[in-house]
């Protein structure tokens, strides 16, 4: 009965937190129940409970995805790899902890599970977005630590203090232990949470730009046929349409979707005079994202156009989707724009924001205002949204992002959700009008990069040493 209660509680906790949910305090409690269970159940029993809260707790992902093109196989290989990874990890930290006590035994739980993270990061086709960092994109003042340690700093705090608390518990009657377990990690919690409300009163020192995103209904055929001359010119008027609504509005700036209409640029070069000649027409800049055919090749590239009527740049997706975007040419260029009056601006494209690079790159070059056309799931709208929050808070720049299938949302460089709307409506176009004054660009992160991660990865490594070299203080172990 324990057990199955343990399983119930923390699984629940994490699947309602994770993925597609955001109840970000319920993170922090998840953990709680497993470690103290396995603090005093059987090595069988401990084992079995932390597989279970992980591959349960982390699967509302996979049914978030189970229908879109993404074979379920690939996310439940994904879900079993981090299952095993916890489990061993937890069972790393049980059995030092109760044959060698000591308060530190949570900074290898902690350490394990954030250097696990970064790892899979580098190697894995789905980038950072399974990181359970992201569960606190709503937690402001602990988000700010992203601007030090990236969301490895978070990752690391998630699991430290919970397993610090559950130690403590479990030594209660030892107040040495006791203390040390519970106070440390709480200590460098406060201590983070106070540097991120430092940071959130610092007023923003750049450029304020009023920005606009639409999106207009599209269904399934409507992508699917995106690419004839006659449905591609459709969608473009309709977009220009909405062009000119928000242009009513006083914007200065204009977001849309990725991939809005198919392009043969060896064909139909003049498309692209259409955006320039609604930017010069509306006196906005413009960015405009198409699914582009030239010399035999596909691109996902989104161009900005002037209020000049001038195209400043053409951006090419580097992180293509593996199971859609197979034949696309991946990009190897920022696209980087600097504004006479609206500071530094950079572009990327939805899956972008699912890896370091190139925001880190955008994060050096000093980009103020990141501007990101997307598509989504729809089903994962807030899930992949949120990554791209986090990233204007790693690199200090805010991030407009128009989701196709999702959401349009405009946060500052600290996080703060401004502006967010849902733009899957089957009815009429969603049109978003919100105005963001930008940061000074770059932060520490993007100078000194996975440098928590490094430190995380050591630190585990020498905490195992340690333990090894401890003589045993508490043989209760079954």
């Amino acid at each position: 009965m324990e057990l199955a209660a343990t399983m119930l509680c923390s699984s629940l906790a994490y699947y309602f937190s994770t993925g597609v949910y955001n109840n970000w305090l319920l993170t922090w409690l998840a953990p709680l129940p497993l470690l103290v269970y396995t603090l005093r159940a059987s090595t069988r029993c401990s084992a079995l409970a932390a597989f279970v809260v992980c591959f349960a707790g982390f699967s509302n992902v996979v049914f978030a995805y189970a229908q879109t093109i993404i074979p379920v196989s690939f996310l439940v290989y994904g879900n079993l790899i981090s299952a095993v990874a916890f489990t061993s990890l937890v069972m790393l930290f049980r059995y030092l902890a109760l044959r060698k006590a000591h308060w530190i035994g949570s900074f290898l739980l902690a350490s394990g599970w954030t250097a696990f993270e970064w790892i899979v990061a580098q190697y894995s086709k789905a980038g950072t977005i399974d990181s359970i960092a992201y569960t606190q994109v709503f937690n402001l003042p602990l988000l700010q630590i992203a601007s030090i340690t990236g969301i490895w700093g978070i990752s690391f705090l998630l699991l430290l203090v919970p397993s610090g608390l559950a130690l403590a518990w479990h030594y209660r009657k030892n107040r040495k232990i006791c203390l040390q377990a519970s106070l440390i990690p709480l200590c460098i919690l406060l201590l983070t949470l106070l540097f991120g409300i430092c940071r959130l009163s610092v007023a923003n020192q750049g450029p304020t730009v009023k920005i606009g995103m639409a999106s207009i209904p599209v269904k399934v055929e409507d992508l699917l046929s995106r690419k004839q001359p006659q449905r591609a010119d459709e969608m473009i008027s309709q977009y220009i349409a909405c062009v000119e609504r928000l242009a009513r509005s006083g914007v200065k700036l204009v977001v849309l979707p990725e991939k809005i209409a198919g392009l043969n640029l060896n064909e139909r070069a003049q498309v692209l005079d259409v955006f320039a000649a609604a930017a010069r027409q509306y006196q906005v800049a413009l960015i405009a994202a198409l699914d582009v055919e030239q010399d035999g090749r596909f691109y996902n590239t989104a161009y900005l156009f002037l209020p000049s009527g001038g195209n400043a740049l053409r951006y090419d997706k580097q992180h293509l989707l593996p199971f859609s975007e197979g034949k696309y040419t991946a990009g190897e260029k920022l696209g980087v724009s600097v504004q006479k009056d609206g500071g530094v601006w950079g572009v990327a494209i939805c899956k972008d924001m699912d890896f370091p690079e190139p925001s880190r790159a955008y994060g050096q070059a000093g980009t103020q205002l990141l501007l990101v056309p997307a598509l989504d799931f729809k089903t994962d709208a807030l899930l992949h949204a949120r990554v791209a929050i986090v990233r204007g808070v790693e690199y200090n720049y805010a991030v407009a992002r128009a989701g196709q299938w999702g959401l349009l949302s405009l946060s500052d460089n600290k996080g703060r959700m401004l502006k967010m709307m849902e733009s899957s409506g089957d009815e009429e176009a969603v049109l978003l009008v919100g105005e963001v004054q930008l940061g000074q660009g770059q932060s520490l992160y993007s100078c000194w990069g996975d440098w928590f991660a490094y430190f995380s990865a050591g630190l585990f490594v020498a905490l195992l040493v340690f333990f090894l070299q401890l003589k045993k203080e508490n043989g209760e172990v079954e």
